[in-house]
């Protein structure tokens, strides 16, 4: 059987959100216009005269730069550089760069090593200087006991406050805060509103833990349209397991209307970015036939080994099972 699982409520941390472009953030300052030498190699010279500003003083110029280090825009990949230029541009003061510092500093992948200290540091010192992003995940690693002692009073202060400041995945967060009652009761009427007021601001986390509290009427009137309409916003914004639940209701035209083959390609299109509840549900589907699609065995085999492979419990189950067969 397949069934709609619930989005699992947890907190984490925000992506640091994107700085506007030096010159606008600071006409006054020497901006990303300002002229230097191409480096040889380096295509696009912007990102030289990036360079000259950072080193000139200019520490929004290094965020930038950062940014581009590790997001390969316009050269290759660099994370190390990306540490180093956010590193720069923090010690500068700039609160941005701070909270891209400790998300580096939380990484585990590109040869980086977590150094939890060091990322409630730099958290610490962004969101004092007013960066919401900061302020979220500082909350969250006080939230989870993540290189700080377990205080979830101080957490959710945190979120309220990277809340305020416009973060969109802290209001997700102090939503849960309040809807799982960390902190106090459980209020779900309260966790939608914070969950609203995120959504709109972009936090696909919000979106789903929102679509979650109309599914099962609790905090809101029970509305599964309305339900699947935030959850289809969730996978819009990335959330792979919100795309999960969205194709299952397109192939059993829950709470929406059924249609199977766009159902279909939403399962395919998130479990080919790494969803691991998609491919779990798309391997079901093919198996038993679901929504009137056609069985196919073999397919479903190679899908429930690849959730297998990113980590499924019941893609591993499905497998075995069908091997037996």
């Amino acid at each position: 059987m397949v069934a709609i699982v619930a989005l699992a409520a947890a907190c984490r941390p925000a992506n640091p959100d994107p700085p506007q472009e030096c010159s606008e953030r600071d006409p006054a300052a020497r901006g990303c216009e300002a002229p230097a030498n191409k480096t040889p190699g380096e295509p696009d010279p912007s990102a030289a005269a990036l360079r000259t500003n950072c080193y000139a003083g200019h520490a929004p110029s290094c965020n930038d730069l950062g940014l581009r280090s590790l997001e390969g825009k316009h050269g290759p990949r660099d994370p190390a550089a990306a540490l180093a230029l956010f590193q720069r541009g923090c010690d500068a003061r700039l609160a941005a760069a701070c909270s891209n510092l400790g998300a580096m500093h939380l990484r585990d992948k590109d040869g980086m090593v977590p150094d939890l200290a060091r990322a409630v540091a730099a958290f610490a010192r962004a969101c004092d200087g007013g960066d919401p992003s900061g302020c979220a995940n500082l909350g969250t690693l006080y939230g989870t006991g993540a290189g700080v002692p377990l205080d979830y009073p101080r957490a959710v202060s945190l979120f309220e406050r990277g809340c305020t400041g416009g973060s969109a995945q802290a209001c997700a967060n102090l939503g849960q805060a309040h809807e799982k009652g960390v902190a106090g009761e459980r209020d779900p009427a309260l966790a939608a509103q914070y969950y609203e007021r995120g959504c709109a601001a972009g936090s696909s986390d919000a979106c789903a833990f929102l679509g979650g509290l109309y599914a099962q009427g609790r905090g809101v009137t029970a509305n599964l349209e309305r339900a699947f309409e935030l959850i289809a916003k969730s996978c819009e914004l990335g959330e792979l397991n919100a795309c999960s639940d969205l194709g299952i209701a397109l192939l059993l035209g829950r709470g929406l209307t059924a249609d199977p083959e766009r159902g279909v390609r939403t399962l395919q299109k998130a479990c080919d970015a790494g969803g691991a509840r998609a491919c779990n549900n798309l391997a079901t589907v093919y198996v038993d036939g679901v929504g009137g699609v056609t069985v196919d065995v073999g397919e479903g085999l190679r899908l429930a080994v690849k959730a297998c492979d990113l980590g499924e419990q019941h893609g591993c189950n499905l497998a075995q099972r069908l091997r037996g067969r």
